[in-house]
């Protein structure tokens, strides 16, 4: 797969007002048609994904496409249960996700596909469109990961900070060609009433950037959804 390419068309410094003014932004048509096509291909073949789930105690509990394929419909049916339990707040989120950036660092075996979008991530096009956007000429890398939300899963309210690390923005570049309100998977952000303020539809070609830290969700993917709810994902972070 070639590096992916950035819309010519696309004008970063006339979104900085808005940038600055709401600390978030969605930003149609953001690449150049073929490479859109391209990254949903990639991220509909690969055999990468890993289930993950994280508990509020802070526990991962991470599952091959293997390991969920090996058990019968009934064992899977369960283990989804016992994971997410709709009468407790025990589960953060579900959802499927390579880990594109962790796998590289780790010399881990990863698809060349899954290479080559952190190459186009932490491409100087691309960073210097989102320092361009934001104003902010801190930026200095990215960090990637590829995720697939299916019906039943979710993100619970969180805002991506963590300590150590300068996560100065976070992005997610979608990648679903036909998607809906009604089918779930909406970006939220939360104001500090608890209310939502905003939310995001999974729009295909269309890049979400928002400051970090903001408290924000994904809400449940419904069983009417078509497919999966596919994206790229990260954070723009500054430093080394």
């Amino acid at each position: 797969m070639l590096i992916p390419r950035l819309n010519k068309s696309l004008r970063p410094n006339a979104y900085q007002k808005v940038f600055k003014t709401h600390r978030r932004i969605h930003i149609p048509d953001i690449l150049h048609p073929p490479s859109a096509t391209a990254l949903h291909s990639a991220l509909t073949a690969s055999q990468d994904w890993v289930r993950t789930v994280h508990l509020t105690h802070d526990q991962d509990v991470n599952i091959t496409m293997a390991e969920l394929e090996a058990m019968s419909a009934a064992e899977r049916a369960e283990l989804e249960h016992s994971l997410v339990d709709s009468s407790s707040d025990k589960t953060k989120y579900i959802f499927d996700k390579v880990r594109i950036s962790t796998e590289i660092v780790d010399n881990t075996p990863i698809s060349d596909s899954m290479k080559t979008i952190h190459q186009f991530v932490n491409g100087r096009p691309f960073l210097e469109f989102m320092s361009r956007l934001t104003g902010d000429d801190r930026v200095s890398f990215a960090d990637v990961m590829a995720t697939r939300y299916l019906p039943g899963h979710f993100a619970t309210v969180h805002g991506d900070q963590i300590p150590g690390l300068r996560r100065l923005y976070a992005y997610v570049l979608n990648l679903t060609p036909e998607w809906i309100a009604d089918w779930g998977g909406i970006l939220l952000f939360h104001d500090e009433d608890g209310h939502v303020a905003e939310g995001y539809v999974p729009r295909f070609n269309a890049l979400n950037v928002f400051a970090v830290p903001q408290p924000h969700s994904v809400s449940v993917v419904s069983r009417l959804a078509a497919g999966p709810r596919l994206s790229i994902t990260g954070w723009i972070h500054g430093g080394d």
